[in-house]
C-alpha cells in the first residue's frame, strides 16, 4: 500500500468513525500557568489501545484528542508512549493514525513503539515494527529507519527509546541503542538543552541486563525528565518518583483503566528557568492539580 493511499484510506475511515461515534466531540480549551513566557508546550499519553472492534475506547480517544487540540495555546508536539494500537494489527493503525491526521491536535507527532504495537509477543517483530514505521512516516510526517530516534523542538531534545525484539513485560535494548543513545544527550548536553526521555517501559523494566543501564547514562546529565507507561497504574503520588537519581512519571492506560477512570495524561510546559508538569484529565476536562511539579532547569 502506497503511502498516499494509506493516508487517504486513514482520513476516510476515521471521519466516518468520528461522524458515528464522537458527533459531538468538543472542548472548552485550557491555557498554560504562564502563556507569554511559554517555550514549548506538549501533552503526553501513554497506553491508547485503540482497537478495531471496541468502539468505546475509540471514542474516548477522540474526545481526548479533541481536549488537547483546544489548548488555547497549541501544542508543540503530542506524544504517544507505547501501546496506541491493542494488537499491531492495519486497521488499528488506521485508526490510530487517520483520527490523529483527522483532529490534528498538535503541531507534531512522537510515537513510542509498546508491547501491544508489535503484537504483544505474537507475530513477526520485523514486520510490525515496519508498519509502525511506515504508519509514523505516512501519517505524522516522520523519517527513521529505527524506532528509536529523536527530534529537537524549539531548542528542546525529544528521544525516543524502543524495545528491539519481540517482547512483552521488559523492553529488549542493543548495545548499539546504548552507545546511540549517549551520544544523543552527550549532544543536548552540549547545548545545555531540556531533555525529555520517551520509553514505553519504566527505566528498570530491562531484559536481560542490569537494571540500572537505562539510569545509570541518564544520571550524568541535567535537566532531563523520563515519561514511560506500559504498567496500567493507576495516577497516584508514587507515579512522579526518583529512580537511582532520575526524575521519572509513569502515566496510566489513558482510554481506560481496569480500577479507574481513563483520560489521564500529562501537559507539559517549558520556560526559561523550569519545567511545569501538569496532569490532566483530558476526557473530563480537568486538572489533576494535587500532581502538578516543577522542575527548575540548569545552567
Amino acid at each position: 500500500m502506497t503511502y498516499l493511499i494509506r493516508k487517504i484510506i486513514s482520513m476516510l475511515i476515521s471521519l466516518v468513525m468520528l461522524a458515528v461515534f464522537c458527533p459531538f466531540v468538543s472542548s472548552e480549551g485550557y491555557e498554560a500557568k504562564n502563556p507569554d513566557a511559554l517555550k514549548v508546550n506538549f501533552a503526553v499519553l501513554s497506553d491508547c489501545h485503540v482497537e478495531g472492534n471496541n468502539f468505546d475506547t475509540y471514542k474516548m480517544f477522540g474526545k481526548i484528542l479533541a481536549d488537547i487540540k483546544a489548548s488555547k495555546d497549541g501544542n508543540d508536539a503530542l506524544v504517544f508512549l507505547g501501546d496506541s494500537t491493542m494488537n499491531g494489527q492495519e486497521i488499528e493503525s488506521i485508526f490510530f493514525y487517520g483520527t490523529i491526521n483527522t483532529i490534528c491536535p498538535a503541531k507534531q507527532y512522537i510515537n513510542v513503539l509498546g508491547n501491544h504495537d508489535i503484537g504483544n509477543g505474537e507475530g513477526d517483530y520485523n514486520i510490525i515494527r515496519n508498519r509502525f514505521i511506515d504508519y509514523s512516516k505516512t501519517i505524522m510526517g516522520e523519517s527513521f529507519s529505527e524506532p528509536y530516534y529523536y527530534k529537537v523542538i524549539n531548542g528542546c531534545y525529544f528521544i525516543v527509546l524502543a524495545t528491539e525484539d519481540q517482547t512483552v513485560n521488559f523492553m529488549n535494548i542493543t548495545d548499539t541503542q546504548l552507545e546511540w543513545f549517549k551520544g544523543v544527550l552527550d549532544e543536548a548536553s552540549e547545548e545545555n538543552a531540556p531533555v525529555f526521555v520517551f520509553n514505553h517501559y519504566p527505566a528498570d523494566y530491562i531484559q536481560d541486563r542490569e537494571e540500572e543501564v537505562l539510569t545509570d547514562i541518564m544520571d550524568d546529565y541535567d535537566n532531563l525528565l523520563y515519561f514511560c507507561g506500559h504498567t496500567h497504574y493507576e495516577f497516584t503520588e508514587e507515579s512522579i518518583y526518583e529512580l537511582n537519581g532520575v526524575n521519572c512519571i509513569n502515566l496510566p492506560r489513558s482510554t481506560e483503566g481496569v480500577d479507574y477512570e481513563g483520560g489521564i495524561g500529562a501537559q507539559v510546559e517549558v520556560y526559561e528557568d523550569e519545567v511545569i508538569v501538569r496532569i490532566r484529565d483530558f476526557d473530563s476536562e480537568k486538572w489533576l492539580t494535587e500532581y502538578e511539579r516543577s522542575y527548575p532547569i540548569n545552567d
